[in-house]
């Protein structure tokens, strides 16, 4: 990584992901973080991601950062107002918002927070220039964002006609039985530390099955697998069991499996599943 990655880099892993109300969004910001930490030209890479239906003023955030290093060889760190910058920016692309119930960001443009400036405040025309980006046309002028480019950095699931088999072995599969293992062990993880956010962890497991049923093109032991754990979650929510060592248990026996799916090449996935499939078909019995 040249200097502008590493600055970069640091400064989304600095970001307050914990904030993002979804755990597909706190991922999203790690697959872009790791993205421009490999890219073999950081300034093509924004410049790409500018083009990200959304994702302009973000994009243009971290193009303001790149022209400042450029003219300051001495910056090392990021500021807390650069930090402030970017993650309002990322929040405002996927649509996230604070817990007052208001989006965390300000509508305006990527120069509002200069200096000491607050959030909010509009600059005035002489602050504007003095942060232009040096290296490139102004921003009025840059190629207009591009319609259909959602799915670019994972931020958003891919429309239903374009995902591909589970079973074809698809880049956008792969990423999302990958970041679905993840979600289970953390929520495995937060139910055994009894953790405030089970019931927000469990809602998004939820909503994961309902994507992959509603895509209606995974291979059917995925599809099993989903339509079989929302039923067990449902149960378990219903009756208050989420604190039960049953769940743990239960939890416990399918999280590592399907983990170990999830990892394993398409072709070498046959009856992987099938245990955790058995397990949460008769999770009943535990409870009788």
């Amino acid at each position: 990584m040249n200097r502008t990655q590493k600055y970069i880099s640091l400064l989304l892993e600095r970001l307050p992901k914990y904030e993002l109300r979804s755990y597909e969004h706190q991922t999203s910001l790690d697959q872009i973080r790791d993205r421009i930490s490999s890219a073999s030209d950081i300034h093509a890479e924004l410049l790409y991601m500018y083009k990200v239906k959304g994702f302009t003023d973000f994009a243009l955030s971290l193009m303001w950062i790149e022209d400042k290093l450029e003219k300051d060889s001495t910056k090392e760190e990021s500021t807390i107002d650069e930090e402030m910058l970017v993650f309002s920016k990322f929040r405002q692309a996927i649509g996230d918002v604070s817990p007052s119930g208001q989006e965390s960001v300000t509508t305006g443009t990527m120069f509002d927070l200069p200096g000491s400036q607050t959030v909010g405040s509009t600059p005035s025309p002489a602050q504007k220039s003095e942060f232009n980006l040096s290296s490139e046309p102004e921003p009025e002028s840059l190629p207009p964002a591009q319609p259909s480019m959602d799915s670019i950095f994972g931020i958003a699931a891919p429309p239903v006609e374009s995902v591909k088999q589970t079973s074809g072995g698809s880049t956008s599969d792969a990423q999302q039985e990958q970041s679905f293992a993840l979600l289970l062990e953390k929520f495995l993880e937060s139910v055994q530390s009894g953790n405030d956010d089970r019931t927000t962890l469990m809602s998004d497991i939820i909503n994961e099955c309902n994507t992959v049923l509603a895509a209606g093109s995974a291979a059917d032991d995925y599809k099993q697998f989903c339509r079989s754990l929302i039923e067990f979650l449902q149960y378990i929510s219903v009756n208050q069991y989420l604190d039960d060592v049953r769940v743990m248990n239960i939890l416990s026996n399918i999280q590592d499996p399907f983990t170990q799916w999830a990892r394993t090449e398409t072709n070498n996935r046959t009856g992987v599943l099938d245990t955790v499939n058995e397990t949460l078909r008769d999770f009943k019995t535990m409870f009788e």
